[in-house]
């Protein structure tokens, strides 16, 4: 029996040996929490780059990629707008501040 797993390959760099994604893509990893996070949740507001458009980017979320990823997916959900999830940040479309901070303290985060 052939397996098709690839072992190595330079197109797709380091891959994880439990999903077999990309390493810096994993998605099962503790790579991307850091113990050091300690305190608030920070929101801070950002047009630049974006042609003008306001963004909210919150940081200092210690969570691991997989949770992040869910709790993007439901703060998208729940205020009604688009956003993405980018190493240890979460970005959400629009300028809503206080609702934003309202969700994560639901959640049982300490937001700024």
């Amino acid at each position: 029996m052939i397996r098709k797993n690839i072992v190595y390959s330079t197109d797709r760099g380091t891959l994880c040996p439990e999903c077999e994604e990309q390493a810096k893509k994993c998605i099962c990893s503790d790579k991307t929490v850091s113990h050091k996070i300690s305190g608030p949740i920070f929101i801070e507001k950002q047009t630049a780059g974006r042609r003008g458009k306001p963004v909210n980017v919150i940081r200092n979320i210690p969570l691991r990629k997989v949770e992040l990823k869910k709790l993007a997916k439901e703060i998208k959900q729940r205020l009604g707008v688009g956003g993405s999830c980018s190493d240890r940040d979460i970005i959400i479309q629009g300028s809503n501040k206080d609702r934003l901070i309202e969700v994560l303290e639901e959640k049982g985060f300490l937001a700024k």
